[in-house]
């Protein structure tokens, strides 16, 4: 592929969605784009390898995902778009019910803020997407309370391991999805511990994407991943008649990290309530689905999480809430935390509340409250530098309560994060202390599943797990 210049850029004025295609006998979706332009044409596909059932696809479970897979030929079109960054969008390749539309707009205009604040693309901020209108679907089918297997979408990270607990502890019989381009070495253990079937989904990006990257010419900058996720699961789920696809995004996704252009650009705006509420529209109107997809933990906090995790037994030496990690291509690394980034510090601060110290430098192999070189990053989390890290972290006011609260605590307080920042924190409103550790019902979660979150969760709901020893 001969990447053109950057002056001929321009040229590209609208980026399309051009078409759509599964194999039910290979379980091999492809994803066709297009950069139209007045003197070149960028043309991309996008693979993805679905598992299949191993009696074969029904024709009811075929037509509930090829819906699905609409939208999630939406959600991955964001990340292609970001090779040019065009003024328009255009779907061509299907109709989509209002909802749907609306959403699709959305998820341009807020999934990809981040993007163009990184990049000085102010026009995404207002990006038209164009489709063609088709009805709504006229009746629904609710996998809240079908009594299917639900499917909860597993990172190795400490929310899905709390999310895939309280359902197993529940009585629902959790199978798990995750999407993951090569085999991660720490997942298996992780499955062996949680007893839990797992069911993989293969991305395969087009190869040209590499060869942009190779030449710096592709704009990087974060999409809307989140949302591809969920659709990911809520297609397995469809694929392999299970009930609803669940995730694990909290409360605290919800705060925004800065403002740019008049406008809040949030790093983890595709976890947010607000994202997650427009997805059950869409999926509602253009599939027929209602509560295919939604999050078990998003009546609470990142401390409060931290405190059901700190409760269960057999996750320490396995799991890995670092994205750095995550991210990594090479296939050999065994590590879980790179120690030097704002989800390892967040994580390590929000642990620090709710365990014993040995216990959770034995996690990391290492006390982060106690290097001096991570003050500069403590800083930000708290919000005395900067803005909140563009990073999937807590909010400032929890990264507050958990570190004056390790000022009062003996066993944290002599530390050199602790020396340092300390007596630079103001004061946390009681109605914010009060929250970081509430659990609330939503909406979105439906009975059966908060029956099962607070089954698991009351008998440990006391002031006194709370604390640092």
């Amino acid at each position: 592929m001969d990447w053109p210049d950057d002056d001929r850029l321009p040229a590209i004025h609208t980026f399309v969605y051009s078409g759509i295609r599964f194999d039910p006998e290979t379980g091999i979706a492809e994803f066709d784009f297009v950069h139209e332009g007045s003197s070149q044409r960028l043309c991309f596909t996008e693979g993805v390898k679905f598992p299949l059932p191993e009696g074969g696809v029904g024709d009811t479970e075929l037509t509930a995902f090829r819906r699905v897979l609409e939208l999630l030929y939406i959600a991955v079109g964001t990340f292609y778009y970001k090779v040019s960054a065009p003024p328009q969008v255009s779907i061509t390749a299907m109709p989509l019910a209002p909802a749907a539309a609306a959403w699709a707009q959305q998820l341009y205009r807020e999934g990809l803020a981040e993007y163009a604040h990184r990049h000085q693309l102010e026009h995404v901020l207002d990006l038209p997407v164009r489709s063609q209108y088709r009805d709504p679907v006229d009746r629904l089918h609710n996998l809240g309370g079908s009594g299917r297997t639900p499917l909860v979408g597993f990172s190795g990270g400490k929310d899905s391991v709390v999310a895939l607990e309280v359902l197993k502890s529940g009585g629902l019989n959790p199978a798990a999805f995750t999407t993951d381009r090569r085999v991660k070495p720490q997942l298996e253990p992780l499955m062996r511990r949680a007893q839990v079937r797992l069911l993989r989904v293969r991305p395969r990006p087009d190869p040209q994407l590499k060869q942009l990257m190779r030449h710096t010419a592709l704009l990087r900058g974060h999409a809307p991943l989140t949302a591809m996720t969920s659709l990911v699961g809520t297609a397995v789920a469809a694929l392999h008649g299970l009930g609803p696809a669940v995730l694990a995004n909290e409360r605290s996704a919800d705060e925004p990290n800065l403002v740019w252009r008049g406008r809040e650009v949030n790093h983890q705006w595709a976890k947010s309530a607000v994202a997650e509420q427009a997805l059950d529209r869409a999926l509602r109107e253009h599939t027929g689905v209602a509560s295919g997809c939604f999050s078990l933990l998003r009546g609470m906090g990142e401390l409060e999480i931290c405190r059901m995790f700190a409760a269960l037994d057999g996750y320490d030496e396995l799991f890995s809430s670092c994205n750095v990690v995550v991210r990594s291509t090479d296939p050999h690394r065994t590590e879980r935390w790179c120690l030097d980034c704002a989800k390892c510090r967040w994580v390590f601060l929000a642990l620090a509340a709710v365990m014993p110290r040995s216990r959770l430098v034995q996690i990391f192999q290492r006390d982060l409250l106690d290097d001096r070189a991570q003050i500069a990053g403590y800083r930000e989390l708290l919000g005395l530098d900067g803005h909140k890290p563009l990073e999937c972290v807590g909010e400032i006011a929890e990264a507050r309560i958990a570190l004056r609260q390790l000022a009062e605590d003996q066993q944290w307080r002599d530390t050199a994060v602790l020396n340092e920042l300390a007596a630079q924190i103001p004061p946390v409103p009681s109605d914010q202390r009060e929250r970081a550790w509430r659990v609330d019902r939503v909406g979105t979660v439906p009975e059966a599943y908060q029956a099962a979150l607070d089954r698991w969760s009351s008998p440990t709901m006391s002031a006194s797990a709370h604390g640092g020893s």
